[in-house]
């Protein structure tokens, strides 16, 4: 989701929770705090958008669903992932899911295997 659009549902969230009157009662991050810890067990919609994203290009990364193999030769034009250029005619969500690759890969060590998916030139290496 875009930010507008979380701040926006975040604005419903607290304006439902305290009446919209006066000074809140309680910081917006208690309030996503787990049950556990005190909270409400509200989720912060930006992390929960970044973990769906990420949930997202791990599936184009590791899966072969359709939609992954969609992605692979429509956005991506059977190339590779990690040097997919980001440009003006693609979809916000695409974008949003090419700017998290160096997220994802910091956190990335390849198994060569046989080398068949292999690539020396563009995989990370450690």
């Amino acid at each position: 989701l875009p930010m507008s659009t979380i701040k926006e549902c975040e604005r419903v969230l607290r304006t439902f929770l305290w009446g919209g009157r006066g000074r809140a009662k309680v910081k917006w991050a208690d309030v996503c705090k787990p049950f556990s810890e005190g909270g409400l067990g509200i989720r912060e919609l930006k992390t929960w958008n970044k973990a769906l994203l990420l949930k997202h290009l791990w599936s184009v990364l590791t899966e072969d669903s359709i939609w992954a193999k969609w992605c692979h030769a429509y956005l991506l034009h059977n190339s590779n992932l990690w040097t997919a250029t980001l440009h003006g005619h693609l979809s916000w969500s695409w974008r949003q899911i090419l700017r998290l690759r160096p997220l994802v890969k910091e956190h990335l060590i390849y198994k060569c295997g046989n080398g068949e998916h292999f690539s020396l030139w563009f995989d990370p290496w450690l």
